[in-house]
């Protein structure tokens, strides 16, 4: 695979100076360009092996280009506060800006290559499916970006095996020598056969149309600098030329096909049945279920178990004041309520996910989402605030964005507070009517009760294709009744979680 980035490809100094002035130039006015845009980030992995001018070609971009709107990434090993997340978390959190280019110093792929070239060396086996499963997350993680409309350019620095040795005698020799060309910084990873071969099949398995790969022979300064800038200027330029100047949000030139997961066919929500619960019988069961979630979550906490736990449902279907009955039974240092509206000037600027994947919670903590990720399925369909293509798309990202939580120990529960369209009236009226109740109510209450249709047909095909983690639909016409069901299916899911993992241990 990197053969043909070992020929020794080269370029004089005086081929270089004369394109470097154009080089530079352009790629300034296309970063301007894409910054007056401000529609979508660049972001640019830059990896590869000791000696190939990785660490070198960083500096070089941030020289030529206006620093004030790149940001350079290079993680090292896990902190403890992202070893009680997600792998993908920290990276999610750095993403760029759009109009803004985030450089990624071995990107997402640094640290599995590493780990499977060390483990292969030493004598171990690493394990394929893990394996796969690390490329496939990495693989769906740009394809999120690139469908919403990010440049992602993956490149790979290469130089042969005499070269590579070369640099790190070098460095051994004299740290300071040339500190930029031999990529002090990069982690030694072992034999360098061994790491190569786990180079060569994570790059395959990553290599896709919209984020492709380019492998540049990185022996020699000028040919490498070269072949990065200028495949950097043409797909820059690419993107703005392909890039529709009127579009609706997330309706981006290029994006992949929605791929839609499996429909599961269940009833409409329409066709809930409401139970009722009278008030001496929720009074018993209040304090029953309170010190059953207070000893879950205190349980949860010291196994250093996180949860997640996401309301969704109609306005004033009752969702604050089952949180709030939920809250009243869980340790304040514990868990942390995030309230989601319209999205923020800054949390317009990143993907729809990119405010959630913040506020996920570290290990033994509770986070509750007052509406979630799912709006792009719900009002941003029904308001169109986005096309077709992209909630069609999202089914699959939400899908993919659970996955990564439940994969790494989180406690997912999804909950859809239903209730008719008379009972939300109702609640309405009783809103606007009561002096207390005033400030609940908008008037985009009012628009969202005049679509009850379209919000119904929404949220049926929503429920249907993201039931992977399962949604507890919650009738809520009594409220009583909702508030007990919602505090009974969170202590279970606690007391389940803690169960598992006892009997892992």
């Amino acid at each position: 695979m990197f053969k043909a980035a070992e020929i020794g490809a080269a370029m004089t100094d005086d081929q270089f100076r004369a394109l470097k002035d154009r080089l530079r130039l352009d790629l300034i006015e296309a970063q301007q360009e894409a910054r007056a845009l401000a529609k979508f980030p660049v972001v640019i992995v830059l990896a590869g092996v000791r000696g190939a001018g990785v660490i070198d070609t960083l500096n070089l971009l941030n020289t030529w280009m206006d620093p004030r709107w790149i940001e350079s990434h290079a993680f090292g090993a896990p902190s403890a506060e992202e070893l009680e997340r997600p792998p993908l978390w920290r990276y999610w959190r750095s993403l760029p800006a759009n109009g803004t280019i985030g450089l990624y110093l071995g990107g997402w792929y640094g640290d599995f290559i590493a780990a499977r070239a060390t483990l292969t060396s030493s004598g171990g086996k690493s394990n394929p499916k893990s394996f796969a499963a690390d490329l496939a997350r990495a693989t769906a993680f740009e394809r999120a970006l690139t469908d919403s409309g990010a440049l992602v350019l993956k490149f790979w620095l290469h130089v042969d095996e005499a070269h590579h040795k070369a640099s790190s005698d070098a460095h051994r020799v004299d740290p300071l020598l040339g500190f930029r060309t031999s990529d002090a910084a990069l982690p030694a990873a072992g034999p360098y056969k061994t790491y190569m071969h786990a180079a060569a099949a994570t790059l395959k398995a990553t290599d896709t149309a919209a984020a492709p790969w380019h492998i540049i022979e990185g022996a020699d300064d000028n040919f490498r600098r070269a072949s990065v800038l200028s495949i950097l200027r043409e797909s820059l330029r690419a993107h703005l030329n392909a890039w529709p100047r009127q579009k609706k949000r997330g309706d981006v030139p290029g994006a992949g096909k929605p791929a839609l997961p499996k429909e599961k066919r269940r009833p409409s929500l329409s066709k809930l049945r409401m139970p009722r619960l009278d008030g001496a019988a929720y009074c018993r069961a209040f304090p029953e279920h309170q010190h059953r979630i207070y000893a879950a979550q205190k349980a949860a906490h010291a196994a250093g178990i996180p949860c997640v736990i996401a309301f969704e449902g109609w306005d004033a279907a009752g969702k604050g004041g089952a949180i709030r009955r939920l809250t009243y039974s869980l340790n304040a240092f514990n868990f942390h309520v995030v309230p989601i509206s319209a999205p923020t000037a800054e949390e317009s600027e990143h993907h729809y996910l990119w405010r959630f994947w913040r506020h996920l919670p570290g290990a033994g903590r509770v986070t509750i989402f007052d509406r979630t990720w799912y709006g792009r399925v719900l009002v941003e369909r029904v308001d169109k605030f986005v096309g077709k293509p992209s909630w069609k798309r999202a089914y699959g990202e939400i899908e993919a964005f659970e996955k990564d939580l439940t994969d790494n120990g989180v406690v997912l529960i999804k909950f859809w507070l239903q209730i008719g369209k008379k009972e939300q009236k109702r609640r309405l009226k009783e809103r606007r009517d009561t002096a207390f109740k005033q400030w609940k109510l908008t008037g985009d209450d009012w628009h969202a009760h005049k679509q009850y249709n379209a919000y119904l047909e929404a949220a049926d095909e929503m429920i249907a294709r993201t039931s992977t983690v399962p949604w507890h639909v919650i009738p809520a016409d009594d409220k009583h009744h909702a508030r007990i069901e919602v505090l009974d299916l969170v202590a279970t899911a606690l007391e389940n979680a803690v169960k598992k993992k006892k009997k892992k241990s």
